[in-house]
C-alpha cells in the first residue's frame, strides 16, 4: 500500500512539473519574453479591463482559456485591438503599455495541473484505495 502511494506521489509530481514546464518558454519557443509589467497587468486584468469576467481570474476558465498563452505578444495586441470573435470586446482605445502589461500577466500565470481523477493511473490507484477502505 505504501508503495502505491509513493508511486502516485511520483506521478503527480511528474505531471505537475510537466505542466509547469510546458508553460515556460524555452530556447526553441516561438514566444519571446513578455515586455510588460505582469504585476500591473494583473491589476488591469482584474479591474479596469475586466478580463476576468469572461476568462476567469486565472485565465484558465471561461471562454476561451488564456493559459497557456499560445499567441506572441504582437499578435495578442493586434487581436485584442481588433478581435475576430464576436463576443470579444475591442480594446482599440487601451494604451499599448496596458495591453503589454496584461499580456505579461497572462504569460506569468502557471498552468494548473490536471485533476488527479483525469489521469488514468492515479484514478485507478484512488479507486482501488477507496474500495479497500
Amino acid at each position: 500500500m505504501i508503495f502505491r502511494i509513493a508511486i502516485a506521489a511520483l506521478v503527480v509530481t511528474a505531471i505537475t512539473q510537466t505542466a509547469v514546464a510546458q508553460n515556460q518558454p524555452t530556447a526553441t519557443s516561438p514566444l519571446g519574453a513578455p515586455t510588460g509589467n505582469a504585476q500591473r497587468g494583473k491589476t488591469l486584468y482584474e479591474t479596469s479591463l475586466r478580463c476576468y469576467a469572461c476568462h476567469g481570474f486565472d485565465g484558465q476558465t471561461g471562454s476561451p482559456r488564456l493559459v497557456p498563452m499560445a499567441r506572441a505578444e504582437d499578435i495578442f495586441l493586434a487581436y485584442v485591438r481588433k478581435p475576430a470573435t464576436p463576443g470579444m470586446p475591442s480594446f482599440v482605445a487601451a494604451p499599448e503599455a496596458d495591453l503589454r502589461d496584461v499580456y505579461a500577466y497572462i504569460r506569468s500565470i502557471p498552468q494548473a495541473a490536471p485533476a488527479a481523477e483525469s489521469v488514468p493511473l492515479i484514478k485507478g490507484i484512488l479507486d482501488r484505495r477507496a474500495k479497500a477502505n
